[in-house]
């Protein structure tokens, strides 16, 4: 029975969404919040979501995050970090795992990224990914690695670039499945020190390019208030974000029209 429920869940996945194994998923509370913008943003959820991204944290982190998609069980989606920065660049460890005992990926990776000058930064990340699924499948390991670009235009404008997964990979030989190849590319503009706006585009080689876009305002010192949208499949989110000196702490939740609400949250503490 759990075995057809796991089956059922992950076919109705891919009818949305075009899920496939090894896929691009957003973390941290703050990116769900904002419609699953993440490419421009600098903060310790860049160890997955844009590893040039880390390059900008001063000192490091440590966070765990979590989201409960469609309020199912199976579909949890957890997520570990850690950065450390020094003058050389900053090194870090992004742990995640979704699925259940049924049918899970957990992925590690190790990144290092780097500032060039006032305005530039790049990072990569070399991946293990281990595919578990029930009775007589096992488990499969791959390897593969992802690059990531920001550049500072000044102090209102950042762009970022992603691309995860950029040499083929193969899953399985017969059918031929390969780990997706995605790239992901966006903006950050800040109209005010209490409001950003983030518009982001995201494109594989099989489904058509999925749009994001979030808002962020901080209407008090330490409270964010946040919103955002995706497009294909349409859907939403909001969440807020409280500040208490090193300690960060993200709520969210995602809604879709047909399936519901996804709740996630996320804890950051800064060094």
């Amino acid at each position: 029975m759990k075995t057809t429920l796991s089956c059922g869940i992950l076919l109705l996945l891919t009818i949305l969404k075009g899920y496939s194994a090894g896929e691009r998923i957003p973390a941290g509370g703050r990116s769900l919040a904002m419609g699953g913008t993440s490419v421009s943003q600098c903060d310790l959820w860049s160890l997955s979501n844009n590893q040039a991204g880390a390059a900008w944290l001063k000192g490091g982190g440590a966070g765990l995050g979590s989201e409960n998609r469609f309020l199912l069980a199976d579909l949890t989606y957890e997520q570990l970090g850690l950065a450390v920065a020094w003058k050389a660049g900053t090194f870090g460890l992004f742990i995640s795992r979704l699925g259940n005992n049924q049918y899970n990926e957990l992925k590690a990776g190790l990144s290092y990224a780097r500032k060039f000058g006032k305005h530039f930064s790049a990072g990569v990340q070399l991946d293990y990914l281990r595919i578990h699924i029930m009775d007589d499948y096992g488990n499969k390991s791959l390897v593969s690695c992802e690059i990531g670009l920001q550049y500072h235009a000044d102090r209102h404008l950042i762009i970022g670039v992603h691309l995860i997964n950029p040499v083929p990979v193969k899953i399985t030989e017969y059918p031929s499945e390969l780990l997706p190849s995605t790239l992901c590319a966006g903006l950050s503009y800040l109209f005010s020190d209490a409001f950003i706006v983030n518009i982001e585009v995201e494109k594989d080689l099989l489904n058509k390019p999925l749009f994001r876009a979030g808002a962020e305002y901080h209407f008090a010192k330490p409270m964010y208030a946040r919103i955002g949208l995706s497009v294909n499949p349409m859907a939403f989110s909001f969440g807020f974000g409280l500040e208490f000196g090193k300690l960060t702490i993200d709520i969210a939740s995602g809604y879709h029209q047909a399936l519901g609400f996804s709740p996630a949250g996320s804890i950051i503490y800064s060094f």
